[in-house]
């Protein structure tokens, strides 16, 4: 699906999409005069302080969830309001809620359009919301209505989706749509499952109950067959409901924007959830990111970065702007808009949500790095990712085996942001592609357990035509359908035709006949091959850090993944080893920075640029960057940009890269190789 061909500019969207009606229900009348502030948010006067920070995008109220009747005065609201900052020149975001409220309730195909799943409504406090069906027919009709009178009567720009097609494993709706297409997904979908489970046809086979949450929050991988369709089935079905509107709105007005709210790349993704978050960013404009409770971007005490790269990432990969929420006053508010700036894909972020009193814009310092960023946007555009390193997130593996699969690409990440490698994410469908030979130097595999025998084959090609592989844990040690290989699936390339699972028993035999495999196998049953021109290697699982329990927080019941669990493992010294001779000669950057400087890495229309980001609230010291450049002639010349300071830095050669001393850096600074006749080569 095409996306929609924004303007090549950069994204500042301030948001103020909260009706009344849903700030008096939810009892912000007990802290605040909610008409006073109505009246506030939707001032000339506001309108007017959008254009002085050089806001383009404004996300407002439009559908919350009450009915298009009880919401008619409500959008008409929206409309005028829509009507005024499109004469100001500020592009218009509607909000849409995936939640219906009591007004909702009179609809008369009521029944088929919420979610069955036993839960009483969205949350204990608010008992009044009830979420939407995105199998129903009747839910997904409605929210055409929707999308139209959003597109042809308030003539929208964008059309914000709030978590409209994720939610955990246990709220997952049982209705009869559901359970049909679950039913439907086994037969066309997943046949192999039904045999597994012992079935004679699909219908037989019964969808896990609901309400059962404690089981889930702790469970560390999904065996019963029912279970497991029933966690793919709803992973493909938001998708496929996701693309049925989308394409809905884009026949409407081509151009339409897609905004979804996915939470769960920084930190926050449970342990159990249903989603393939990377394939609706696929088909999505911006998504936004909203972890701000548990992930404070900035430096713990132990000196870890928290940093939310790894949304920006998944953002970069599917050409999805991500978008991240300004949460607080001082420091830490200017940090994100620097670190959105510096990681996402042309875009700030939403710096301003007037109407919760805790996203607003105010301070000088905030103001200065917005003036700055808006003013230097011809630094933040026309730039491509320049990576040689490829994580994989394999979807597959997470939904099924919780844990590990799910935690250790988040530690593997956190392992070569501290390192300064630099680094892509990728999702499984890349493996079906044939381009990680053409983008790649080294595939990382963490604990990517259920591959597929397509995949494993890309994989061979991958490292037979000189690509670097590092596997890790459980990876390739059951079936895309979580079930037992009886020779692991990475052996052709290791040349272990081995016949046990999992991975520590894999171990015990190696160690066992570790003559007549030769000598190539080390102490502590690290695998290492040579496999057509490439190389790999594959470590034992990651010894992970396990938080205190005072330290661990849940979200709907199920932990979350936070920076507790991102340090790093207890055997990093091991990981540590693996990259270094898998880099070997292909290292691309090195640097003495410390680990709280965030960096990333682009290719420009005539050399390449580095953005660097400090974490932590005191001034580096001067440190080193070398480049490799390889051996082409170098005769560009080197900039530095920051807000403090904009001066051309002095570099010189040294083993066939540049190298240059970084200024101090405050919190944001830009690199600029310019390149010059043949100039600066890779």
């Amino acid at each position: 699906m095409t996306k929609t061909a924004f303007v090549n500019q950069q994204w500042r969207m301030w948001g103020m999409w909260e009706p009344k009606m849903f700030l008096q229900r939810r009892g912000d009348g007990a802290v605040m005069d909610v008409d006073a502030l109505w009246d506030e948010c939707h001032s000339d006067k506001m309108i007017e302080r959008m254009k002085t920070l050089g806001i383009n995008l404004c996300h407002i109220h439009f559908h919350k969830g009450y009915g298009l009747e009880h919401e008619r005065e409500s959008i008409a609201e929206a409309a005028n309001f829509a009507g005024r900052l499109h004469l100001h020149g500020i592009r218009v975001g509607t909000y849409i809620g995936c939640t219906f409220f009591t007004e909702t309730f009179r609809h008369p195909r009521l029944d088929e359009m919420l979610t069955q799943n036993g839960h009483s409504g969205w949350s204990g406090s608010q008992y009044f919301r009830k979420h939407w069906c995105y199998n129903s027919p009747v839910s997904q009709e409605y929210f055409k209505e929707v999308i139209r009178i959003a597109i042809e009567e308030v003539d929208a720009d964008v059309l914000h989706f709030d978590h409209s097609w994720s939610f955990v494993q246990d709220r997952l709706c049982h209705c009869k749509y559901c359970v049909e297409g679950f039913h439907r997904y086994l037969c066309e979908g997943n046949p192999e499952l039904v045999g597994i489970a012992g079935y004679e046809r699909a219908g037989l086979i019964e969808p896990p109950p609901p309400g059962n949450g404690a089981y889930l929050a702790t469970v560390k991988e999904m065996r019963e067959p029912g279970a497991m369709g029933w966690l793919l089935y709803h992973a493909d079905a938001g998708v496929e409901a996701m693309r049925s509107l989308v394409e809905h709105a884009r026949n409407l007005k081509p151009d339409v924007g897609i905004f979804f709210n996915p939470a769960c790349f920084c930190g926050i993704t449970p342990f159990a959830y249903a989603s393939n978050d990377f394939e609706k960013l696929a088909l999505a404009d911006m998504a936004g990111v909203e972890d701000s409770l548990e992930n404070p971007v900035g430096v713990t005490e132990d000196g870890m970065p928290v940093s939310r790269f790894r949304a920006y990432k998944a953002g970069l990969r599917t050409r999805c702007r991500i978008m991240c929420y300004t949460v607080e006053h001082g420091r830490r508010n200017t940090l994100l808009m620097a670190e959105a700036a510096a990681f996402s894909y042309a875009s700030l972020g939403c710096l301003g949500m007037v109407q919760q009193k805790n996203h607003l814009l105010t301070e000088p310092a905030d103001e200065k790095m917005l003036r700055y960023l808006v003013d230097c946007e011809h630094l933040f555009v026309d730039r491509e990712p320049w990576h040689h390193v490829a994580v994989l997130r394999h979807h597959r593996s997470e939904i099924l085996n919780p844990f590990p699969c799910a935690l250790s690409p988040y530690v593997v990440e956190q392992m070569l942001f501290e390192r300064h490698i630099p680094f892509a994410i990728i999702h499984q469908g890349e493996l079906r592609k044939d381009i990680l030979s053409r983008e790649f130097d080294i595939l990382i595999l963490p604990d990517c357990k259920c591959l597929s025998d397509v995949e494993l084959m890309e994989i061979e090609r991958f490292v037979e035509n000189g690509g670097r592989l590092l596997s890790i844990g459980m990876t390739a040690t059951a079936t895309p359908n979580n079930q037992f290989r009886p020779a692991w699936g990475l052996g052709k390339i290791f040349n272990r035709q081995l016949l046990s699972n999992p991975c520590e028993v894999i171990y015990e035999e190696i160690a066992a006949s570790q003559t007549a495999m030769r000598a190539d196998v080390k102490k502590n049953g690290r695998l290492d091959a040579s496999f057509g021109n490439g190389r790999a290697i594959h470590l034992p699982p990651l010894k992970f850090h396990q938080p205190a329990k005072d330290e661990v927080h849940t979200w709907f019941g199920y932990p979350w993944f936070y920076h507790p669990y991102w340090r790093s493992p207890s055997d990093v010294q091991e990981f540590d080893s693996a990259m270094s001779e898998l880099v070997g000669d292909r290292w691309r950057v090195r640097t003495n920075a410390p680990r709280h400087v965030g960096m990333e890495f682009f290719r420009i229309e005539n050399g390449f640029r580095v953005f660097l980001i400090n974490y932590s609230p005191n001034v580096t010291k001067p440190f080193k960057l070398a480049i490799r450049t390889g051996s082409a002639r170098r005769t560009g010349k080197v900039f530095w940009e920051s807000p403090e300071l904009s001066t051309e830095i002095l570099w010189h050669e040294e083993e066939g890269a540049i190298v240059m001393e970084m200024p101090q850096l405050n919190m944001l600074g830009i690199l600029t190789l310019n390149e010059d006749n043949t100039g600066f080569k890779t």
